[in-house]
């Protein structure tokens, strides 16, 4: 598998073109963007006072009240695991959680080495914690929050999450701030406002309700530098890439608190990525790993070839949904040609 962009300083990445668009301050309307036959949306761009009031939002206590944004979709039997995948499955992927609390990290030992089905916090190097994190948005009147990730783009400045933490039924989302590497006492890398949201025009404008506009439930979002330096600069970024397979990941999210969870903790799950077998999809376009995984994990990313000790892998999905009949299973998205454009008019290449 040979990523698109491979994680790099700005710096040594060259533009392949340049994307210039004409951006107003706080605006949320969407916008076709690009050659791609309408896949690339842009929903919104947030000017420098609107980023300001984002940051200054998401004070302690906001954090702490905000609900997951998760997805089960109804229907869906349980499907056929791939060759290998242990017959053992768990419980609960993305069903309703509390609002998260403010709790200390876990520390478990576990290491990503063998298949894991249940959500287990991770306990490897920081250097794969610190380009995750929690993504905390306002969507109509209520504070939510998912996972997201830092991915390679020439200027360091691109996150990936799921379609629906970026927008539901076309409103797009406000007061939009990334935290990579959340502890329990906050933010130790800073909070990086977006200044620009971008998602499928298949989910934006789909029925959100199905798997035909899940199956695109892909976000991007631009987000503003801090103190002088950008968010690759400050955590890294993980590569991504936009070809089909069916290989081993590992699912890296949050999920909001629950029996299982604590709700600041960054979890994990490893194993085979196996075809979605349900009659109600299409499994050209998604693909499922046995994962068990709260609410507020959605966004979070699916790594190809995670190497931890290095702190490198290679995202290749992200959390999106559930089957309310095997919650058991998480899905995402593949990485095709629609997702690729819409990432190359976030990172303007």
């Amino acid at each position: 598998m040979r990523p698109l962009v491979r994680a790099s300083s700005a710096g040594a990445l060259a533009l392949a073109s340049s994307v210039v668009l004409a951006l107003g301050g706080g605006s949320a309307a969407a916008v076709e963007v690009g050659g791609t036959g309408g896949a690339a949306t842009l929903l919104s761009t947030a000017d420098d006072a609107a980023q300001r009031a984002a940051t200054d939002y998401w004070t302690p206590e906001r954090m702490a009240a905000a609900q997951p944004a998760d997805r089960v979709v109804a229907g869906g039997e349980v499907p056929a695991p791939a060759a290998g995948t242990p017959s053992t499955r768990s419980t609960l992927a993305a069903g309703d959680a509390l609002p998260v609390g403010r709790a200390t990290r876990g520390t478990s030992g576990t290491a990503p080495e063998s298949t894991v089905t249940t959500g287990t916090p991770w306990g490897g190097p920081a250097q794969v914690a610190k380009k995750v994190g929690r993504l905390f948005f306002t969507q109509g009147r209520g504070d939510y929050e998912c996972s997201a990730s830092s991915v390679a783009s020439p200027a360091g400045d691109v996150i990936v999450t799921a379609g629906h933490c970026l927008t539901e039924n076309g409103v797009a989302s406000t007061n939009v701030v990334f935290v990579p590497g959340l502890t329990g006492a906050g933010a130790p890398h800073g909070s990086f406002p977006a200044t620009r949201l971008f998602t499928t025009a298949q989910w934006r404008d789909g029925n959100q309700s199905t798997a035909a506009a899940l199956n695109y439930d892909v976000g991007f979002a631009v987000v503003r530098s801090v103190g002088g330096r950008s968010l690759a600069d400050t955590v890294g970024s993980f590569a991504i890439d936009f070809t089909p397979a069916l290989d081993r990941v590992t699912v890296l999210g949050y999920p909001g608190r629950s029996a299982k969870a604590d709700g600041t903790t960054l979890q994990f799950c490893t194993g085979p990525r196996f075809t979605d077998v349900t009659s109600s999809n299409d499994p050209t376009t998604d693909r499922a790993t046995l994962c068990s995984m709260a609410g507020g994990s959605s966004g979070g990313p699916w790594l190809s070839g995670l190497d931890p000790a290095a702190g490198t892998g290679t995202v290749t999905s992200v959390v999106s949904f559930s089957y309310d009949r095997a919650p058991e299973v998480l899905y995402g998205p593949l990485f095709g040609d629609v997702v690729e454009a819409v990432y190359r008019e976030a990172a303007r290449i």
